[in-house]
């Protein structure tokens, strides 16, 4: 029922997006592809801050900074291969990938934060959007094209 549900509102969202003239500049499944990817990455910051949070009192900062990353990792893993992408087949494999995916996406997000604080002298909600941007960028399409590739 939930996968029939599901499977409806991204048609409609499909139907929205070519209607509003994405397909200009990507394919409308794409899109929504890239929105799913998003929401659920949302859903994994909200996790690995919440977890962090709550370790920080009695854990050391970069033990409970790891155990959030993998927690949120494993989080927007098992949504993005469920229902972003549709890939339930060789889970270790994929998980492995992705962890190397998001691992990679984390340097990205942490060189333009730098780059944006030190080099560009942005402020700082800009220098935090751009990593934000720059590494949700690479985490999604290195999920697309490698750690969830069929």
């Amino acid at each position: 029922m939930i996968d029939l549900s599901f499977a409806r509102v991204e048609a409609a969202l499909e139907t929205l997006a070519r209607r509003a003239g994405v397909g200009r500049l990507c394919r409308p499944e794409r899109a929504v592809r890239a929105t799913e990817f998003g929401a659920v990455g949302l859903s994994g910051a909200i996790l690995n801050v919440a977890l962090l949070y709550v370790l920080l009192g009695d854990t050391p900062y970069v033990a409970a900074a790891f155990v959030a990353f993998f927690g949120g990792a494993t989080w927007t893993f098992a949504l993005n291969s469920r229902y972003t992408f549709d890939a339930t087949d060789r889970l270790v494999q994929r998980f492995v990938r992705y962890l190397g995916v998001c691992t990679l996406g984390y340097v990205v997000y942490t060189v333009v934060l730098i780059a944006g604080l030190r080099w560009l002298a942005f402020p700082y909600w800009l220098a935090s959007l751009s990593a934000v941007t720059g590494g949700g960028v690479c985490n999604f399409l290195g999920s697309e094209c490698y750690a969830m590739a069929t």
